[in-house]
């Protein structure tokens, strides 16, 4: 009789070992992120700390996340978001003021990228990553026509796009579009004038006839394949495309640089919204994040450009030394703000209006 009421606290003891070996495994982490936007290592290392398991949804861009949100998506434990939309989250009462004691690792990012306009004193948003725009292009063309593309002019001048007809394309992005003809026009990249903005629509107007299509997403591919010759990019996207370049042996040239009048950069941000499902596992995101080693690993990993200073220096110099990841002269790299209500209807509206127009070939 003993023996099996030994067997049988055995075999109980056993099965609440199952059971809390499933709960706890059983805990889900939901990302809101864009993709391809956190390196493998640091997924395995957050979930064997957290005994959670790491669940991305992806967006393309931050007004489709915003719009998203507004729509009442929930379920989230953290987003990572943009600066100006941060502001947005925050104004539309969806994300928490953050409880700095619960983030000690925030002591590794660079003071230069905190307390930003768009969120003071960081109460909203911990910043994880930024990633440099410029223009990217195919090196043999380029030399073959003449043009160096260190000026937004060689995107929005017809001297230059008659060269370069059906070969260009831009981010399928307002805020891009209108802060790089804002740019050109030696204006505020966050001009909330109407004049201004209006004189931006003129030369995206005469322009826009000229390029190829707006693409955020696949403009890379047509890189790599030699039908673009120069796009409007991302960091982490040119520093992908260059090595799977170089491991599938494509003999096309891709170089990509800054701009003189300068470049937008999107300081990405983690931020709790209101109704994640699971504090605690908010916290533990970022802060893991927040690691050295993570940011080290995100960098590695996807070419993104970290804030974070520990993991920054134990980055190689071939990395470090890319100007178009790690700008020299940051005085010429801005970062979004959030309009006023009325002037990102306005834009809105303009955009609208450039995407539905049918240009004839200049």
């Amino acid at each position: 009789m003993q023996q099996i009421f030994k067997k049988i606290i055995c075999g109980l003891m056993l099965f609440s070992l199952c059971i809390f070996a499933y709960a706890t495994s059983d805990k889900i982490l939901n990302l809101y992120i864009g993709s391809n936007y956190i390196a493998d290592p640091t997924i395995k290392r957050l979930e064997n700390t957290c005994k959670c398991r790491l669940v991305q949804s992806y967006f393309n861009d931050n007004e489709e996340m915003l719009a998203k949100i507004v729509a009442g998506a929930t379920g989230y434990n953290d987003i990572v978001a943009t600066s100006y939309a941060v502001d947005e989250l925050a104004k539309m009462g969806k994300i928490i003021p953050l409880d700095k004691s619960r983030i000690p690792n925030l002591k590794y990012i660079d003071p230069k990228f905190l307390n930003q306009a768009y969120d003071p004193d960081n109460k909203y948003s911990v910043p994880y990553a930024y990633n440099p725009v410029f223009l990217a292009y195919n090196k043999d063309k380029m030399k073959e026509l003449g043009i160096v593309p260190n000026t937004w002019a060689v995107v929005f001048e017809p001297k230059y796009l008659k060269k370069l007809r059906g070969k260009v394309t831009m981010f399928s992005s307002s805020r891009h579009v209108f802060a790089a003809a804002l740019l050109y026009l030696g204006k505020d990249p966050n001009s909330e004038s109407i004049a201004d903005l209006e004189q931006a629509r003129q030369v995206i107007d005469k322009a826009s006839p000229y390029w190829a299509k707006f693409d955020s997403d696949s403009y890379y591919r047509g890189l790599l394949r030699g039908d673009i010759w120069l796009s409007m990019s991302y960091s982490i996207d040119i520093y992908k495309t260059l090595l799977d370049a170089k491991s599938s042996g494509v003999k096309v040239n891709i170089g990509a640089m800054l701009q003189k009048e300068g470049n937008m950069s999107e300081l990405d941000n983690m931020v709790i919204p209101k109704s994640t499902p699971n504090l605690d596992l908010s916290y533990e995101f970022i802060n893991n994040a927040l690691l050295p080693k993570s940011a080290y690993e995100l960098s590695v990993g996807t070419g993104s450009s970290i804030p974070n200073i520990s993991g920054f220096a134990m980055l190689d110099k071939s990395v470090t030394d890319i100007d178009w990841i790690y700008p020299k002269d940051m005085s010429k790299i801005h970062i979004f703000n959030a309009y006023e209500p009325k002037i990102r209807i306005l834009v809105n509206e303009m955009w609208t209006e450039i995407l539905m127009q049918c240009h004839d070939t200049p």
